[in-house]
């Protein structure tokens, strides 16, 4: 137990990681750990973050592979410092591309942080634009079968990663098409079943109350247009948004677009990566 007998809580993870710690640190008897987030942490890091391990009471952490960046940062390495009576909750990294087919999240090897100008997520058509020149491609919309296989596929994967990663279920709460903000970025009520979730793992009373997540939406600074086409093919009521909110302000798609067609013609590899690393998408929405 940590000092004074107050429970040590330390969560690791990306953005949606965030959410859950910063609803921990509103609650009352616990002490929840800050620390970087793991994509940010160098070697100077891993001693105070080993330190910090030894004395949690309760690890909540989505999966990292061992060794990540060449550092001690899995998530089994991370849960082997802890204490023998320490609890591990492992989550899974949620995404879902029902509302947002053609949108993915592109990482080139030579350079991680690249990410383009104004939104950071890519649309496969300007990246299939990009690599053909056929910017007849930019208005091409998911008829019905491939509007439910997009979305199934979603589901599919995290079920997958949940089953391999031994996480927390969530897949079951994307069967309903939720109205997510991003493909990376869960609406409240997703993330308050997540949340209610991880507090059912953790020792009986240790947090009573449980803090509410309450009516904001933590993760929807950023949202990305939902094409009136999508909602029709997967037969949902028109609500939008049209264009990009970004920090609040409209960002009209086209403009989005050109930004980031000109952005790939300056910037080498990123293309070429997305072409690669989602060609299984790119053919499952019929765009090449």
């Amino acid at each position: 137990m940590s000092t004074a007998d107050v429970p040590s809580v330390m969560v690791i993870g990306n953005c949606q990681a965030d959410v859950y710690r910063d609803l921990l640190r509103s609650a009352d008897g616990v002490e929840v750990t800050d620390l970087r987030p793991v994509y940010e942490m160098t070697a100077r890091d891993v001693p105070a973050l080993q330190a910090d391990l030894a004395r949690t009471d309760v690890l909540i952490v989505q999966p990292v592979r061992d060794d990540y960046r060449d550092l001690p940062l899995g998530h089994r390495q991370l849960a082997a410092q802890l204490p023998a009576s320490a609890t591990v909750v492992l989550v899974p990294v949620l995404r879902y591309a029902g509302l947002h087919p053609y949108q993915v999240l592109i990482r080139p090897p030579h350079d991680r942080s690249l990410v383009p100008p104004i939104a950071p997520y890519h649309d496969l058509r300007a990246i299939v634009a990009a690599a053909t020149g056929d910017r007849d491609v930019l208005d091409a919309a998911p008829d019905t079968t491939r509007a439910h296989a997009s979305a199934n596929e979603s589901v599919e994967a995290l079920r997958s990663r949940e089953q391999a990663h031994g996480t927390l279920t969530a897949s079951d709460l994307l069967a309903g098409i939720p109205r997510w903000h991003t493909i990376n970025h869960p609406d409240r009520p997703t993330l308050a079943e997540v949340f209610d979730r991880i507090l059912a793992e953790l020792p009986a009373g240790m947090i009573d109350p449980p803090p509410r997540i309450g009516d904001r939406e933590p993760l929807g600074a950023t949202r990305a247009p939902v094409d009136p086409a999508v909602e029709r093919a997967l037969g949902l009521p028109e609500t939008g948004p049209r264009d990009w909110l970004v920090d609040g302000v409209a960002v009209p798609t086209r403009q989005v677009v050109d930004a980031h067609l000109t952005w790939y013609a300056a910037t080498p590899g990123v293309v070429e990566e997305g072409l690669r690393r989602h060609a299984a998408r790119i053919e499952l929405l019929g765009l090449m």
